[in-house]
């Protein structure tokens, strides 16, 4: 058996890739599925993947068993033509997986087929091991001798968001939002603050209707513009997303307004901001 350390470099994909292990297993399979040339060599060799993703405290955390079901050398325009891979680009930073990059760079690389195993399921975000010393990321499980430093009651993976005037969501992050994390927002009506993180200019909303601040806040960042008279020249994926006021779910759409404009005064948005009403 393998041990796979999934440590990628990439900041946004370090940040997220939790969230493809949590609510995206196929595309987590597709990320998983080509790999560096020494590790292709090593994986060639066994039939199981045990895989782990880097915690922001250093450990490793359990992400789940696999099968090993067939490796293919193929012509990389082949392989990476597969969907799954533009958006773990796009979406998620994985640069390490980007068509343009690896066409460019090789002519065939080995695609690995995997399929998860029931077996040790339950640890899934819940056990952690010491990172390794080395830099390989893909070692022989015979050889590793992992200290096994937590065993969780709770998911270490994806905690459950944290409460409302505790939760700020870049971008990125709400473009790949776990389900966990919608659902609260699909609860809560309230007035949201964006701050565009490349100069501190600052734009007063608010959210009601049917999915409240998840649809709102996800129509922010659709496009490559915002969505509003003086967002619409900004590159939403500097945004930064707060809740300044949560309201009673059942409040009118005109209070809901009425709280947002007093929230526009107190922040002066129309005159130093964003709002341009």
């Amino acid at each position: 058996m393998a041990i796979v350390l999934h440590t990628p470099q990439p900041a946004k994909l370090r940040a997220l890739l939790p969230v493809i292990v949590h609510d995206r297993p196929e595309l987590f399979a597709a990320y998983q599925s080509v790999h560096s040339e020494p590790a292709t060599k090593t994986l060639l060799r066994r039939d199981f993947m045990a895989s782990f993703i880097r915690h922001p405290s250093g450990r490793q955390t359990f992400a789940g068993l696999f099968r090993i079901t067939d490796a293919r050398d193929l012509p990389t325009a082949e392989i990476y033509g597969d969907e799954w891979f533009n958006e773990l680009e796009d979406v998620y930073g994985a640069s390490d997986t980007a068509p343009s990059r690896n066409i460019a760079r090789i002519s065939h690389q080995v695609r690995f087929e995997t399929e998860p195993v029931d077996l040790l399921s339950g640890f899934i975000g819940r056990l952690q091991i010491a990172q390794p010393p080395g830099r390989a990321y893909v070692r022989v499980a015979a050889n590793l001798d992992p200290e096994i430093v937590a065993l969780s009651v709770d998911d270490l993976l994806m905690p459950p968001p944290p409460r409302w005037d505790a939760m700020v969501v870049h971008a990125p992050f709400l473009r790949a939002l776990p389900e966990s994390w919608a659902a609260r927002l699909r609860e809560w009506r309230a007035v949201y603050l964006i701050v565009d993180e490349r100069d501190g200019a600052r734009y007063v909303g608010s959210a009601y209707g049917e999915e409240n601040l998840l649809s709102r806040w996800r129509g922010h960042v659709a496009r490559d513009k915002g969505i509003t008279a003086r967002l619409i020249a900004r590159d939403p994926r500097t945004f930064r997303f707060s809740i300044l006021e949560l309201l009673n779910p059942s409040l009118d759409a005109s209070d809901v307004i009425e709280t947002e404009n007093r929230w526009k005064e107190r922040l002066h948005t129309r005159q130093f901001g964003l709002n341009e009403n």
